[in-house]
Protein backbone atom coordinates (compact mmCIF):
# COMPACT_ATOMS: atom_id res chain seq x y z
CA UNK A 1 0.00 0.00 0.00
CA UNK A 2 1.70 3.23 -1.15
CA UNK A 3 2.63 5.57 1.69
CA UNK A 4 0.50 8.50 1.94
CA UNK A 5 2.61 11.83 1.48
CA UNK A 6 3.08 14.27 4.08
CA UNK A 7 2.99 18.16 3.82
CA UNK A 8 6.44 19.58 4.65
CA UNK A 9 6.97 23.06 5.78
CA UNK A 10 10.39 25.22 4.95
CA UNK A 11 11.32 24.49 8.86
CA UNK A 12 11.12 20.75 7.83
CA UNK A 13 8.49 20.17 10.00
CA UNK A 14 5.55 18.39 9.12
CA UNK A 15 2.23 20.05 8.89
CA UNK A 16 0.00 17.42 9.14
CA UNK A 17 1.01 17.02 12.91
CA UNK A 18 0.44 21.15 13.37
CA UNK A 19 -3.29 20.75 11.76
CA UNK A 20 -3.81 17.49 14.19
CA UNK A 21 -2.45 19.36 16.69
CA UNK A 22 -5.20 22.25 16.31
CA UNK A 23 -7.76 19.63 15.61
CA UNK A 24 -6.36 17.76 18.92
CA UNK A 25 -6.23 14.11 17.51
CA UNK A 26 -2.40 13.88 18.13
CA UNK A 27 -1.09 10.78 20.35
CA UNK A 28 0.98 12.26 23.42
CA UNK A 29 3.88 11.64 21.68
CA UNK A 30 3.40 13.33 18.71
CA UNK A 31 2.02 16.14 20.61
CA UNK A 32 4.98 16.45 22.96
CA UNK A 33 7.30 16.75 19.79
CA UNK A 34 4.63 19.43 18.78
CA UNK A 35 5.68 21.60 21.47
CA UNK A 36 9.23 20.73 21.24
CA UNK A 37 9.05 22.25 17.97
CA UNK A 38 7.06 25.06 18.30
CA UNK A 39 9.76 26.68 21.58
CA UNK A 40 12.00 26.93 18.58
CA UNK A 41 9.46 27.68 15.44
CA UNK A 42 7.55 30.71 15.38
CA UNK A 43 5.97 30.37 12.46
CA UNK A 44 4.65 27.13 13.27
CA UNK A 45 3.16 28.47 16.51
CA UNK A 46 1.56 31.38 14.81
CA UNK A 47 0.45 28.37 12.10
CA UNK A 48 -0.89 26.81 15.05
CA UNK A 49 -2.76 29.54 16.15
CA UNK A 50 -4.79 30.01 12.82
CA UNK A 51 -5.99 26.43 12.67
CA UNK A 52 -7.76 26.91 15.88
CA UNK A 53 -9.17 30.19 15.08
CA UNK A 54 -10.11 28.22 12.07
CA UNK A 55 -11.23 24.78 13.99
CA UNK A 56 -13.54 26.84 16.44
CA UNK A 57 -15.32 28.31 13.52
CA UNK A 58 -15.68 24.60 11.52
CA UNK A 59 -17.36 23.21 14.92
CA UNK A 60 -20.95 25.07 13.82
CA UNK A 61 -20.96 23.54 10.48
CA UNK A 62 -22.58 21.06 9.22
CA UNK A 63 -19.42 18.07 8.07
CA UNK A 64 -20.78 15.43 6.20
CA UNK A 65 -17.57 13.58 6.84
CA UNK A 66 -16.02 12.35 10.05
CA UNK A 67 -12.20 12.33 10.75
CA UNK A 68 -8.53 13.90 9.80
CA UNK A 69 -9.11 14.11 6.33
CA UNK A 70 -11.99 15.77 6.54
CA UNK A 71 -11.43 17.95 8.88
CA UNK A 72 -8.37 19.13 6.87
CA UNK A 73 -10.30 19.17 3.66
CA UNK A 74 -12.69 21.48 5.16
CA UNK A 75 -9.96 23.53 7.08
CA UNK A 76 -8.07 24.31 3.47
CA UNK A 77 -11.41 25.26 2.04
CA UNK A 78 -11.48 27.73 5.14
CA UNK A 79 -8.02 29.03 5.07
CA UNK A 80 -8.16 29.87 1.40
CA UNK A 81 -10.89 31.91 1.86
CA UNK A 82 -9.54 34.00 4.74
CA UNK A 83 -6.13 34.23 2.89
CA UNK A 84 -7.17 34.79 -0.45
CA UNK A 85 -6.06 38.40 0.10
CA UNK A 86 -2.81 38.06 1.53
CA UNK A 87 0.56 37.49 -0.82
CA UNK A 88 2.55 34.47 0.98
CA UNK A 89 5.69 35.49 2.63
CA UNK A 90 9.05 35.82 0.99
CA UNK A 91 12.26 35.84 2.92
CA UNK A 92 15.29 36.97 1.77
CA UNK A 93 18.73 36.24 2.18
CA UNK A 94 22.45 37.03 0.92
CA UNK A 95 24.77 35.14 1.06
CA UNK A 96 28.31 35.69 -0.49
CA UNK A 97 29.34 32.77 -2.31
CA UNK A 98 32.16 31.70 -3.94
CA UNK A 99 31.07 32.51 -7.78
CA UNK A 100 29.72 36.21 -5.50
CA UNK A 101 26.94 37.10 -3.76
CA UNK A 102 23.84 35.20 -4.11
CA UNK A 103 20.07 36.35 -3.25
CA UNK A 104 18.61 33.26 -2.21
CA UNK A 105 14.34 33.61 -1.59
CA UNK A 106 12.50 31.19 0.62
CA UNK A 107 8.88 30.92 1.19
CA UNK A 108 6.49 28.69 3.65
CA UNK A 109 6.65 25.90 0.46
CA UNK A 110 10.27 26.13 0.00
CA UNK A 111 13.46 27.92 -2.65
CA UNK A 112 11.49 29.99 -4.64
CA UNK A 113 14.30 32.16 -5.85
CA UNK A 114 18.07 32.07 -6.22
CA UNK A 115 19.57 35.26 -8.22
CA UNK A 116 23.46 36.40 -9.00
CA UNK A 117 23.01 39.74 -6.82
CA UNK A 118 25.42 42.87 -8.25
CA UNK A 119 25.13 46.50 -6.88
CA UNK A 120 25.43 47.63 -10.56
CA UNK A 121 22.26 45.14 -11.38
CA UNK A 122 19.42 47.56 -12.94
CA UNK A 123 16.50 45.93 -12.12
CA UNK A 124 15.02 46.63 -8.78
CA UNK A 125 14.53 42.88 -7.67
CA UNK A 126 12.75 43.88 -3.70
CA UNK A 127 10.17 45.52 -5.74
CA UNK A 128 9.25 43.59 -8.58
CA UNK A 129 9.20 40.72 -5.84
CA UNK A 130 7.07 42.81 -3.51
CA UNK A 131 4.17 42.83 -6.22
CA UNK A 132 3.62 38.86 -5.27
CA UNK A 133 4.79 38.56 -1.92
CA UNK A 134 5.20 40.11 1.47
CA UNK A 135 9.27 40.27 1.25
CA UNK A 136 11.10 40.12 4.55
CA UNK A 137 14.81 40.47 5.19
CA UNK A 138 16.55 37.81 7.17
CA UNK A 139 19.06 38.97 9.71
CA UNK A 140 21.80 36.72 10.13
CA UNK A 141 22.73 33.54 8.17
CA UNK A 142 21.19 30.59 10.22
CA UNK A 143 18.44 28.23 10.35
CA UNK A 144 17.08 27.03 7.20
CA UNK A 145 18.82 29.35 5.55
CA UNK A 146 22.18 28.16 6.63
CA UNK A 147 21.04 24.28 5.44
CA UNK A 148 21.16 25.42 1.95
CA UNK A 149 24.08 27.36 1.87
CA UNK A 150 26.01 24.87 3.37
CA UNK A 151 24.67 22.39 0.36
CA UNK A 152 24.93 24.92 -2.31
CA UNK A 153 28.82 25.33 -1.17
CA UNK A 154 29.59 21.19 -1.13
CA UNK A 155 27.91 21.36 -4.58
CA UNK A 156 30.65 24.44 -5.61
CA UNK A 157 33.52 22.76 -4.28
CA UNK A 158 33.13 19.67 -6.32
CA UNK A 159 32.01 17.36 -3.37
CA UNK A 160 28.05 17.07 -4.30
CA UNK A 161 26.77 16.68 -7.15
CA UNK A 162 22.72 17.63 -6.27
CA UNK A 163 21.01 19.84 -4.44
CA UNK A 164 18.13 18.23 -2.73
CA UNK A 165 16.35 21.95 -2.47
CA UNK A 166 12.55 21.52 -1.98
CA UNK A 167 11.44 23.98 -4.61
CA UNK A 168 8.30 26.54 -4.69
CA UNK A 169 7.56 27.63 -8.24
CA UNK A 170 5.58 30.48 -7.26
CA UNK A 171 7.86 32.68 -10.01
CA UNK A 172 7.85 30.29 -12.91
CA UNK A 173 6.10 32.78 -15.30
CA UNK A 174 3.64 29.81 -17.25
CA UNK A 175 3.16 26.02 -17.85
CA UNK A 176 5.99 26.23 -20.43
CA UNK A 177 8.52 27.31 -18.87
CA UNK A 178 7.70 24.86 -15.91
CA UNK A 179 8.52 22.19 -18.53
CA UNK A 180 11.16 23.59 -19.74
CA UNK A 181 12.95 23.63 -16.34
CA UNK A 182 11.68 20.61 -15.78
CA UNK A 183 13.30 18.84 -18.71
CA UNK A 184 16.73 20.83 -17.99
CA UNK A 185 16.37 19.57 -14.57
CA UNK A 186 16.89 16.06 -16.05
CA UNK A 187 20.61 16.75 -17.64
CA UNK A 188 23.03 15.16 -15.41
CA UNK A 189 25.54 16.38 -13.54
CA UNK A 190 28.91 17.20 -15.73
CA UNK A 191 26.76 16.66 -19.22
CA UNK A 192 25.23 19.15 -21.67
CA UNK A 193 22.59 19.51 -24.31
CA UNK A 194 21.78 22.18 -26.76
CA UNK A 195 18.94 24.40 -26.91
CA UNK A 196 17.86 22.72 -29.66
CA UNK A 197 18.43 19.39 -27.68
CA UNK A 198 15.84 20.47 -24.86
CA UNK A 199 13.36 22.07 -27.17
CA UNK A 200 13.43 18.20 -29.03
CA UNK A 201 13.16 16.81 -25.61
CA UNK A 202 10.02 18.62 -24.84
CA UNK A 203 8.52 17.97 -28.26
CA UNK A 204 8.73 21.34 -29.76
CA UNK A 205 11.44 21.28 -31.69
CA UNK A 206 10.59 24.61 -33.66
CA UNK A 207 10.41 26.47 -30.56
CA UNK A 208 14.22 27.04 -29.55
CA UNK A 209 13.97 30.56 -28.98
CA UNK A 210 11.03 30.31 -26.36
CA UNK A 211 13.16 27.61 -24.79
CA UNK A 212 15.77 29.87 -24.38
CA UNK A 213 13.72 32.79 -23.06
CA UNK A 214 12.37 30.36 -20.57
CA UNK A 215 15.97 29.22 -19.49
CA UNK A 216 17.13 33.04 -19.10
CA UNK A 217 14.32 33.73 -16.92
CA UNK A 218 14.69 30.24 -14.93
CA UNK A 219 13.89 31.97 -10.68
CA UNK A 220 16.15 29.07 -9.75
CA UNK A 221 19.57 28.68 -11.49
CA UNK A 222 22.13 25.95 -10.35
CA UNK A 223 19.12 24.11 -8.40
CA UNK A 224 17.56 24.37 -11.85
CA UNK A 225 20.72 23.62 -13.87
CA UNK A 226 20.34 25.93 -17.30
CA UNK A 227 23.78 25.87 -16.90
CA UNK A 228 24.13 22.24 -18.70
CA UNK A 229 22.45 24.13 -21.98
CA UNK A 230 24.60 25.70 -24.54
CA UNK A 231 23.55 26.77 -28.11
CA UNK A 232 24.31 24.66 -31.19
CA UNK A 233 28.11 25.72 -31.55
CA UNK A 234 28.63 25.16 -28.01
CA UNK A 235 28.62 28.54 -27.36
CA UNK A 236 28.01 29.66 -23.70
CA UNK A 237 25.24 32.03 -23.92
CA UNK A 238 22.06 33.88 -22.25
CA UNK A 239 22.97 33.05 -18.81
CA UNK A 240 21.12 34.79 -16.37
CA UNK A 241 20.84 37.35 -18.36
CA UNK A 242 24.44 37.81 -19.59
CA UNK A 243 26.72 36.26 -16.94
CA UNK A 244 28.65 34.34 -19.33
CA UNK A 245 31.38 33.74 -17.18
CA UNK A 246 29.60 32.48 -14.22
CA UNK A 247 28.62 30.06 -16.64
CA UNK A 248 31.87 29.45 -17.39
CA UNK A 249 32.62 28.81 -13.71
CA UNK A 250 29.94 26.43 -12.62
CA UNK A 251 30.39 24.35 -15.49
CA UNK A 252 34.11 23.91 -13.95
CA UNK A 253 32.90 22.86 -11.06
CA UNK A 254 31.17 19.80 -12.65
CA UNK A 255 34.43 18.92 -14.88
CA UNK A 256 33.49 20.94 -18.37
CA UNK A 257 36.29 22.04 -20.38
CA UNK A 258 35.81 25.53 -21.72
CA UNK A 259 37.79 27.59 -24.42
CA UNK A 260 37.48 31.46 -25.10
CA UNK A 261 35.23 32.13 -28.50
CA UNK A 262 34.41 34.60 -30.58
CA UNK A 263 31.20 35.45 -28.45
CA UNK A 264 32.72 35.02 -25.13
CA UNK A 265 33.55 31.24 -24.22
CA UNK A 266 32.43 27.65 -25.77
CA UNK A 267 32.72 24.39 -24.66
CA UNK A 268 35.37 22.40 -25.67
CA UNK A 269 33.52 19.84 -28.07
CA UNK A 270 36.58 17.92 -29.00
CA UNK A 271 37.61 17.14 -25.42
CA UNK A 272 33.91 16.08 -24.65
CA UNK A 273 32.42 12.72 -24.96
CA UNK A 274 29.31 12.39 -26.91
CA UNK A 275 26.20 10.70 -25.51
CA UNK A 276 23.32 9.02 -27.22
CA UNK A 277 20.33 8.34 -25.05
CA UNK A 278 18.15 6.07 -26.78
CA UNK A 279 21.09 3.22 -27.05
CA UNK A 280 22.67 4.68 -24.00
CA UNK A 281 26.18 4.87 -25.56
CA UNK A 282 29.23 7.19 -25.15
CA UNK A 283 31.49 7.53 -28.12
CA UNK A 284 34.14 9.57 -29.18
CA UNK A 285 33.75 12.92 -30.23
CA UNK A 286 34.71 12.26 -33.77
CA UNK A 287 33.30 8.86 -33.99
CA UNK A 288 31.29 8.01 -37.29
CA UNK A 289 28.53 6.34 -35.61
CA UNK A 290 27.00 9.34 -33.71
CA UNK A 291 27.09 11.43 -36.87
CA UNK A 292 23.42 12.74 -38.01
CA UNK A 293 22.37 11.74 -34.30
CA UNK A 294 19.56 14.23 -33.86
CA UNK A 295 20.29 16.63 -31.16
CA UNK A 296 17.63 15.73 -28.78
CA UNK A 297 19.55 12.58 -28.66
CA UNK A 298 22.71 13.58 -27.53
CA UNK A 299 24.61 15.01 -24.88
CA UNK A 300 27.90 15.64 -24.29
CA UNK A 301 29.72 14.49 -21.11
CA UNK A 302 32.73 15.89 -19.37
CA UNK A 303 34.60 12.54 -18.74
CA UNK A 304 34.45 8.39 -19.44
CA UNK A 305 33.63 8.38 -15.27
CA UNK A 306 31.04 10.47 -15.66
CA UNK A 307 29.40 8.80 -18.71
CA UNK A 308 29.73 5.23 -16.93
CA UNK A 309 28.17 6.97 -13.76
CA UNK A 310 24.78 7.42 -15.56
CA UNK A 311 24.38 3.99 -17.27
CA UNK A 312 26.20 4.88 -20.50
CA UNK A 313 28.27 2.22 -22.24
CA UNK A 314 31.54 2.64 -24.51
CA UNK A 315 30.84 2.27 -28.39
CA UNK A 316 32.06 -0.94 -30.14
CA UNK A 317 33.03 1.38 -32.74
CA UNK A 318 35.08 4.40 -31.67
CA UNK A 319 35.40 2.16 -28.35
CA UNK A 320 36.42 5.46 -25.92
CA UNK A 321 37.53 2.61 -23.39
CA UNK A 322 40.61 1.98 -25.37
CA UNK A 323 40.97 5.30 -26.74
CA UNK A 324 40.06 7.83 -23.79
CA UNK A 325 39.78 11.53 -24.38
CA UNK A 326 43.28 13.56 -22.39
CA UNK A 327 42.82 16.91 -21.40
CA UNK A 328 44.18 18.83 -18.64
CA UNK A 329 42.56 19.11 -15.77
CA UNK A 330 39.37 21.87 -15.42
CA UNK A 331 40.68 24.71 -13.40
CA UNK A 332 38.15 24.58 -10.25
CA UNK A 333 36.78 27.88 -8.35
CA UNK A 334 39.54 28.66 -6.14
Amino acid sequence: MPTQKRNVLACGFAEDDIIAEALGENSPPIRQKVQRHLTTCPDCAQRLEQYKQVHLQLRSLPAPETGLAAARRALDRQLTHLTADARPRLVLSIWDSPIGPLRIGTTDKGVALVEFASPDDPSNSAKRLEEKFTVEHAQGHGGAIAALTRKLEAYLSGSRQALDWVMDDALMRSDFQRQVLRAASEIPYGSLTTYGGLAERIGRPTAVRAVAQALRYNPLPIRIPCHRIVGSNGSLTGYAGNKITLKRDILSVEGIPTVPSRSGFAIAQDQLYVGRQTEQIFCRPSCEASEGDRAGNRIFIASRTRAEAIGYVPCGVCRPDLRPIHHAPVPRLG
